[in-house]
């Protein structure tokens, strides 16, 4: 089920403080219209009375679909929590779940994204039947072969399904500290096709690169360039 809390917060723009009522976890199978604010950029949107401006509030949240076996936890990257925090302490969370859930018990298996556009892009991925984690190669391989304009310490690369198609991949460039979309790079349909059949046959080697719960090009790349 959804679930909603009531939270304490202060506008950007003019220092008002509000209290509002902020969702923390949706299921879209429950509740399909949370899906679509959530989609319309509408969800935990607040309006503010004395200046009028209109601000999302990002914070945690937990997004389930039972339907397309969905289980995404959105932890926002800031300053305050850095995405090297947030890694180690989802994992810790996880071990902790994993050494009090008995043997006999399936624990669903939850991936992690820092930002709400992975967010978006995840959704429409898996809901488009597309594979994460070859995505993630194929973005791998795109960000290596092109470092020089491709800066994963400047750039998110983004999958855009509803511009893909049975011919290409069609990706967009997004500026991490602007939030700008910017240039679109393509990539062969057939050879991301080859890769699914590789993974179908041996997915070791794609589970070994990113062995999740945060599956992501991007970190992998600034991870190997610390």
């Amino acid at each position: 089920m959804s679930r909603s809390n009531t939270y304490h917060i202060t506008c950007p723009s003019c220092g008002a403080q509000k209290t509002v009522e902020l969702y923390e976890s949706i299921n879209a199978a429950d509740d399909p219209q949370l899906k679509d604010a959530l989609m319309k950029n509408t969800l935990n949107r607040v309006a503010c009375a004395d200046c009028k401006t209109s601000f999302r509030v990002d914070m945690p949240l937990l997004y389930s679909d039972p339907t397309h076996h969905i289980l995404i936890h959105w932890m926002p990257e800031t300053e305050a929590m850095p995405r090297k925090k947030i890694l180690e302490d989802f994992d810790q969370t996880l071990d902790q779940i994993n050494e009090i859930v008995p043997d006999d018990v399936s624990i669903p298996q939850v991936r992690l994204v820092l930002s709400r556009v992975e967010l978006l892009e995840l959704l429409f991925m898996i809901e488009a039947g597309f594979n994460p984690r070859v995505v993630e190669y194929v973005k791998y391989s795109i960000y290596s072969r092109n470092l020089e304009k491709v800066d994963p310490k400047e750039f998110r690369l983004l999958l855009n399904v509803e511009n893909s198609n049975a011919e290409e991949l069609c990706f967009v460039l997004q500026n991490t500290q602007t939030q700008e979309l910017s240039s679109t790079l393509s990539y062969g349909r057939p050879a991301y096709d080859s890769m699914c059949e590789l993974y179908a046959e041996n997915p070791d080697e794609f589970i070994d690169m990113f062995p999740g719960p945060c599956i992501s090009a991007r970190n992998l790349l600034l991870d190997e360039m610390e």
